[in-house]
């Protein structure tokens, strides 16, 4: 099931103060839409969407694009998954909306031209996805990180989309899912905080910790390990949570 490009998308209370958080940290704005409040940021691997009074519910979200939203909804269908909105479209084009066995949000959406309602922004929607986004190996490869209180039903929610786990821990902890360009690492009781967390895997930690120096952010947890095996966190302003990480031993494993 090729749900389109991914992107996770952050509710943000000020979107300039938020674009100058991810660009502090080596993010690129490729997208701004100031009369629309929404920006798209990117760094290697990581696409964010930043929504200033937009997004519905007004949570972090996992969104789909430019898929073919009438032969996803009648799969998504097929395979017993329920709708918290069922597909409407209309002129400009359609989407739909999941929710997963935690609460989470995905939207699924296609259209043919973007922001139709700032005419002054309006513009024809690709058809085609983006090239494919590459893993920058001094921020490491990205995850989006999500709670969850029963995994086998979380996992089995999203085989139900066609993600294939391409991790499982031993102790069932922690399952990390594949479908396309989006990864999503599962965590049963061990995520902390326990919120949607945008995690980092395997980059140069402690170098990016000096970059956070630099650009002065403060962290919300202070860098502490070694250049092998060493973690830092930060809070954007909206208080989203980042997870830097470098464990010895871990590679990344993706979806046959």
């Amino acid at each position: 099931m090729d749900l389109g490009y991914f992107e996770t998308s952050l509710p943000v209370a000020d979107i300039g103060r938020s674009m100058a958080f991810y660009e502090a940290l080596g993010f690129a704005r490729a997208e701004y839409t100031e009369d629309a409040g929404t920006a798209t940021m990117i760094r290697g691997d990581c696409r964010l969407g930043l929504f200033q009074g937009h997004l519905d519910p007004p949570r972090p979200q996992l969104i789909f694009w430019q898929g073919d939203v009438d032969a996803l909804a009648a799969e998504v269908e097929r395979n017993g998954v329920p709708f918290l909105r069922p597909l409407k479209k209309d002129n400009h084009g359609g989407a739909f909306m999941l929710q997963d066995p935690d609460g989470h949000p995905l939207y699924i959406i296609r259209m043919t031209t973007f922001y139709p309602q700032y005419p002054r922004h309006a513009r024809t929607a690709p058809t085609q996805r983006p090239a494919p986004l590459t893993i920058d190996h001094r921020l490491g490869w990205y995850e989006v990180s999500l709670p969850v209180a029963e995994m086998p039903r979380s996992v089995a929610f999203y085989e139900a989309l066609g993600f294939k786990a391409v991790l499982r821990e031993p102790n069932g902890a922690r399952v990390t899912m594949q479908n396309g360009d989006c990864r999503i690492g599962l965590f049963q009781a061990c995520l902390d905080p326990a919120q949607v967390q945008l995690i980092f895997w395997q980059g140069d930690v402690l170098e990016l910790a000096d970059d956070v120096r630099r650009a002065g952010l403060e962290f919300f947890r202070r860098p502490s390990g070694q250049s092998d095996h060493a973690t830092f966190m930060l809070r954007d302003p909206d208080g989203h949570p980042l997870f830097f990480i470098r464990m010895p031993g871990v590679v990344r494993q993706d979806a046959a």
